[in-house]
């Protein structure tokens, strides 16, 4: 059987390296990307990512004695290694896989948030689920403004809405 201290471990290097994978795609995109405004909103999510990379990485030595050490296998084990972004994909695209990778990290912060005994690490998580929300909320917005979404506030009638 699998003691606490092993399973924290494991989550925070799991952790770990799907913020160095997240911070890696956002990088990505920004250098494939040519819309100078698309291009700065992606390097500072990327900083975003690399932030909590740190933060985890703290509190893996402190609660390990030990720096991280990061591994090639630990990278592909993050589901954000596979995916990637070709020169002509369309910034809808982008928009869609940036979404997708910060719904995973919320769910996955709010995840280790249930499971961690120490309430100060147990704050991390859901301030780090938290921040990957607020990430989802502005690539969500973003995509919306692009195709013109919520285009029924602008409609005349309001004879669908309810009473």
């Amino acid at each position: 059987m699998v003691d606490s201290g092993d399973e924290m471990r494991q989550a925070l290097e799991l952790a770990i390296y799907r913020e160095i994978g997240a911070s890696g795609l956002y990088k990505t995109i920004a250098d494939t990307i040519s819309n100078p405004e698309g291009k700065q909103r992606f390097e500072r999510l990327s900083k975003d990512e690399e932030g909590h990379r740190i933060k985890l990485e703290k509190w893996f030595e402190k609660l390990f004695g030990t720096a991280f050490t990061m591994s090639s296998e630990g990278i592909k084990q993050s589901e954000i290694a596979g995916v990637s972004l070709k020169r002509h994909s369309g910034a809808l695209e982008a928009l869609d896989i940036a979404i997708k990778t910060e719904e995973q990290a919320n769910n996955f912060y709010r995840m280790q948030a249930d499971h961690a005994d120490d309430p100060d690490l147990k704050a991390l998580f859901l301030a780090l689920a938290e921040e990957e929300n607020g990430h989802h909320e502005l690539l969500e917005a973003e995509r919306n403004a692009l195709i013109g979404g919520f285009y029924w506030f602008d409609m005349d009638s309001t004879s669908f809405l309810e009473d």
